[in-house]
């Protein structure tokens, strides 16, 4: 139930659980100002006892009404307005020694939790400052007038001062701390949230959706960084061109649906092929570029799994068995040799294997 109050849930709306957050807050706002009705009436403080008394009723009144989320903001400035009268009269009353103004400090945490975690107030961060700001100037008067003044109901017994000096400490502390900690969360979570949220942008600026291979812009950033390897450190590495065979009469034959078909399972075929050192792009329509981080000999052998595995796969769509081949062309680092070199090579070696018959692997 925490979780759900903090983050929202999954399966219902984040706007409902907003409305229950406000609700449980606004409704043990309204427990606490039932203990100081309580409180004051046992004082023989009447006035702030009827004051409560009418305040509880309000409370319990709008933690109904949250369910309207035009009436948030409205429900805030209430809520704020409330707590800042109450700690003032409270302090006129029965005077500074009580704690009553501990309450205003809590506030502002409270106005930063709602300003980040609920979802129609979200940045509308002119709201804790607003309640910075009142805060601070009510705080600073009633210090000034509670000098001047004596409480309005007279010398009461040293004891319920006391007694309310400590409570009004702990609460007004203790809100303080939940609210401080309950937003820290909401930042964190909001911060997770975007890291989440960036991790899925850049995936999907770095992979091809169909495949799920590095896109060209992806490969060509790898490619790079190797090359640049292979020149300082002398690491060999190799490029496979492949090209699915006679592709174009599947998509005529069987549609675009197929082809997409076809080309998922092939990326997975692939993918189980390769080691996780070497990596695999979706070049073209039907074109894969894979970078396989050893020598040609090593190259040469994992294409020719790669071609076996396809030819031997039986590729079913809509009830039809369709054979599948591929061919594949491979090219091997060479000291002056640039990665656009070493790509043609491998493409040229490629369409050499097609001119030949196709299914097969050229490296010569």
């Amino acid at each position: 139930m925490l979780q759900k109050l903090i983050y929202g849930h999954q399966d219902d709306s984040q706007t409902n659980y907003d409305a229950i957050r406000y609700s449980v807050m606004l409704t043990a706002v309204a427990v606490i100002h039932f203990i100081f009705m309580v409180i004051f009436y046992i004082m023989g403080v009447t006035v702030m006892g009827v004051y409560n008394t009418a305040i509880v009723i309000m409370y319990t009144y709008l933690s109904r009404v949250v369910s309207n989320i035009r009436l948030w903001g409205r429900l805030y400035y209430t809520m704020l307005a409330e707590v800042v009268i109450h700690s003032c009269l409270s302090t006129l009353f029965v005077g500074w020694n009580f704690g009553f103004m501990f309450y205003l400090i809590a506030l502002i945490p409270i106005s930063f939790y709602l300003a980040f975690s609920i979802t129609a107030m979200k940045r509308k961060l002119v709201y804790p400052f607003i309640t910075s700001g009142i805060v601070f100037l009510a705080y600073m008067v009633m210090r000034g007038i509670t000098y001047v003044i004596p409480p309005l109901s007279g010398n009461l017994k040293m004891a319920p001062e006391i007694i309310l000096n400590y409570m009004n400490l702990i609460t007004g502390l203790g809100l303080t701390f939940m609210f401080s900690a309950l937003f820290a969360i909401e930042v964190n979570s909001m911060q997770l949230k975007m890291e989440s949220e960036q991790e899925r942008l850049e995936d999907e600026a770095s992979y091809d959706p169909l495949t799920h291979f590095l896109n060209r812009r992806s490969m060509d950033e790898r490619l790079n960084h190797t090359h640049r390897n292979a020149i300082i450190n002398d690491v060999p590495y190799s490029l496979i061109m492949a090209d699915i065979d006679h592709f174009k009469i599947v998509n005529d034959t069987y549609g675009h649906d197929c082809g997409d078909f076809v080309l998922q399972n092939i990326s997975k075929i692939i993918s189980a092929q390769i080691r996780a050192k070497d990596s695999a792009c979706r070049w073209g329509g039907e074109e894969f570029l894979i970078l396989v981080n050893d020598g040609p000999e090593i190259a040469v052998e994992v294409a020719n799994r790669i071609r076996a595995a396809i030819e031997s796969f039986e590729f079913y769509y809509e009830g039809k068995s369709i054979h599948i081949t591929i061919t594949l062309g491979v090219s091997g680092y060479y000291s002056s040799a640039k990665v656009k070199t070493l790509i043609e090579i491998a493409d040229k070696r490629l369409y050499k294997g097609k001119e030949n018959g196709r299914n097969q692997v050229v490296y010569s």
